[in-house]
């Protein structure tokens, strides 16, 4: 964090004020103190919460990030692998015309006996 406290919740608590009392009522002083304590050790818990999870956020970006150059990596790779696959009508027809034909073949395969997926 850029700023910081001036006084911890220590500093306020352990204050003590020398030789003036006239005019200021300790007991008064005291609960009002106290009262501001309460809030300075919400502040200062808040600000370590934020911190974390600041930090926790920066390290889910940077693994988000990973993440997605690897699949960016993958997608690229699998773009070429396909490409030319969708360039011509004449190309999907024959693809689904082999699907079809590697279904019935299976399913005869499957009829006999034999499973296709443990034949190599």
């Amino acid at each position: 964090m850029a700023s910081k406290f001036r006084f911890t919740y220590d500093d306020v608590l352990n204050k003590q004020f020398k030789g003036v009392t006239n005019g200021y009522d300790p007991l008064e002083v005291d609960t009002f103190l106290d009262e501001v304590l309460k809030d300075y050790a919400l502040i200062e818990t808040s600000v370590v919460l934020s911190v974390k999870d600041y930090q926790n956020l920066n390290n889910q970006i940077k693994e988000l990030n990973s993440k997605n150059e690897n699949l960016e990596i993958e997608l690229s790779k699998a773009k070429t692998r396909l490409h030319g696959i969708k360039e011509t009508d004449v190309v999907s027809k024959d693809n689904i015309d082999i699907l079809k034909r590697i279904n019935a073949l299976e399913k005869f395969l499957f009829e006999h006996g034999f499973d296709p997926n443990k034949i190599k």
